[in-house]
């Protein structure tokens, strides 16, 4: 059958790009799933459920870092190998990867493919759509690779030379890919042990930084190094990112500079660089130097706020995104000082934008509230509603920061978190838009009089 109500007509109305998208993230998970279900990958052959499976796999294809079991001690080399996968592909996309791959063989990409990459990748447009998804391998092979060998020299002076190379690109991936996964605490403390180490945290911070500021700022930073030259989004996302970090580090550092459970026992020295490590891995890592449980309410508040606002468009990370809150911000000051437009750098921001926004930061206050109202009824009576909370932020804007909450969850609020690691990985306006038709509405002839609604 071919035309309007063709098979292939059919097809496309159904299988939109973001929905192509989440179809390919959920079939990593599931294969993740299997995988890691297999009597090889823990070192208790077949101790791990299927939940159990299905949440470590969209904790790492969702490149999140929440763990219901100890990654280090629970799970084999080939288990972390598995994990170590599921974390690339979750990070660049899978539909960037099958692309590369297309380029590689000299295959055409399609319209629809490149629509589905354009999406995932937060990019304007499909120009030079094959040149930026070399530029993305590229870049990450390249800083991978760097920091890989930073880590291994300073795991040298822990462990043994194979063990060293191997810690050093297994947290170099995850670092870059903004995933807490770590397999060096078999106690689940992650980077507790060293957080007199200024090298390895230093090294881990740079390497969260560049996974999160987004890969199209990488690039444009590669190939335009001038300043004006910069693209508008690379101008706004560098200083909000340079000040997120910055108001973040005064206050954890203020907070918990005498807090004998955190960094209240370091140097001067230790307790700025953990300082700034917080700050950093808040964001969306999800690595910690110090306990999270030990951290004062006041710390524990700027981390939930932190990881609900994430890092870049187009990065590895989550939350709602820097630019949003920079857009909303904005606006909220042209509306307070009754200006029309919202002019930054000579350039407008349009209705859409604004909107979308919006959209964005309110769907995601109400999944924080449903989720948290659900885990409430499934394990309310074992924690407290601030505690789920943060458990909830950071699964949703794909962190895995923990109050040591996770691995004591039962069934049920188990699945509701995974479910948060999947839509916040999709984001919440491509997860709900793709269960809307593909096709857009028809512009409406008629102009209808504005409402006047009271606020």
């Amino acid at each position: 059958m071919k035309g309007k109500f063709g098979f292939r007509h059919l097809a496309e109305r159904v299988f939109t790009p973001i929905r192509l998208i989440m179809l390919s993230f959920f079939a990593v998970i599931m294969i993740g799933a299997l995988l890691l279900m297999l009597p090889i990958s823990t070192t208790t052959p077949g101790s791990l459920s299927f939940v159990d499976a299905l949440f470590t796999a969209t904790s790492a294809t969702c490149v999140t870092g929440l763990v219901v079991q100890t990654v280090a001690a629970e799970f084999t080399t080939f288990g972390h190998v598995v994990i170590l996968f599921l974390v690339q592909i979750g990070g660049l996309g899978f539909m960037t990867i099958t692309s590369w791959v297309y380029l590689l063989i000299r295959h055409k990409v399609s319209l629809r493919k490149r629509l589905s990459m354009t999406e995932e990748l937060s990019h304007e447009g499909m120009d030079d759509l094959k040149t930026l998804t070399f530029d993305i391998f590229k870049m990450t092979i390249a800083t991978e690779l760097a920091g890989a060998v930073l880590l291994a020299l300073a795991f040298s002076r822990y462990y043994s030379p194979g063990t060293a190379v191997w810690y050093g690109l297994f947290h170099s991936v995850m670092a870059y890919c903004n995933s807490g996964f770590d397999i060096t605490s078999k106690d689940g403390t992650s980077f507790v042990m060293f957080n007199d180490d200024p090298f390895i945290l230093i090294v881990v911070m740079l390497l969260i930084i560049l996974g999160g500021i987004g890969f199209m700022v990488q690039a444009d930073i590669a190939h335009n190094r001038k300043w004006r030259k910069l693209r508008l989004h690379t101008k706004i996302v560098l200083p909000v990112t340079a000040a997120l970090i910055l108001i973040g580090a005064i206050g954890f550092l203020a907070a918990e500079f005498d807090n004998p459970e955190t960094i209240g026992n370091m140097s001067v020295g230790d307790k700025i660089v953990n300082a700034f490590f917080q700050s950093v891995t808040s964001r969306t890592a999800g690595f910690a130097s110090f306990s999270q449980s030990g951290m004062t309410t006041f710390s524990q508040t700027l981390t939930i706020v932190l990881m609900f606002i994430g890092v870049c468009p187009g990065s590895t990370g989550g939350g709602i995104k820097t630019t949003t809150m920079f857009v909303l911000l904005v606006t909220i000051y042209a509306t307070l000082t009754h200006k029309r437009e919202v002019i930054i750098d000579m350039h407008s921001i349009g209705r859409e934008t604004i909107a979308k926004a919006a959209t964005i930061f309110t769907l995601a206050i109400m999944v924080a509230a449903i989720s948290v109202m659900a885990l409430n009824i499934a394990c309310g009576d074992e924690f407290t509603s601030s505690e789920l909370l943060f458990e909830q932020v950071s699964a949703y804007a794909t962190v895995g920061l923990s109050l040591d909450v996770t691995p004591r969850l039962n069934t049920a609020a188990k699945l509701i978190i995974t479910l948060n690691m999947y839509m916040g990985r999709i984001g919440s306006f491509g997860f709900f838009m793709a269960f809307v038709s593909g096709s857009r509405l028809p512009a409406a002839s008629v102009k209808y009089p504005e409402a006047g609604i009271v606020l």
